[in-house]
């Protein structure tokens, strides 16, 4: 079970800054997701929702998020993940396990990799990024 291409996100939430400098985020990431391979593959076009935390160090350049995913097919099949991602504030590199699935993505399982980028932050607080998985 490994999809290689690309979760295009929009992220919602709510940051509490610990102190000057260190904020912590919790919200949720959520997409579309798009195999390299195309129609009739794994998760192409298939919704993302991911509620998770970040916390984010800007004093230091750190960041450290994790979270759950449901991904969720055109059929109405499902399937659960759980991620962490460690990096700058920006970029990070991450992991993530499949937890379970529904329909045909019952008995799901597998560790998988990916790139998370941030590519810009919002006025309103909200964020825009994509991660690749599995590249």
């Amino acid at each position: 079970w490994k999809a290689v291409g690309e979760f295009g996100w929009f992220g919602v939430g709510k940051a509490h800054e610990i102190e000057k400098g260190h904020l912590f985020w919790i919200g949720e990431f959520s997409g579309t997701f798009f195999n390299d391979k195309g129609p009739g593959s794994l998760f192409h076009m298939a919704g993302v929702k991911c509620p998770g935390s970040n916390d984010l160090d800007f004093n230091n350049k750190k960041s450290k998020a994790s979270g759950y995913c449901i991904i969720q097919d055109l059929q109405g099949d499902q399937a659960f993940l759980k991620w962490q991602l460690e990096g700058d504030t920006q970029d990070g590199a991450g992991t993530f396990e499949y937890t379970g699935g529904t329909g045909k993505y019952k008995g799901i399982s597998g560790s998988n990799k990916f790139v998370g980028n941030r590519i810009l932050n919002w006025a309103d607080g909200t964020a825009s990024g994509h991660a690749t998985w599995n590249r």
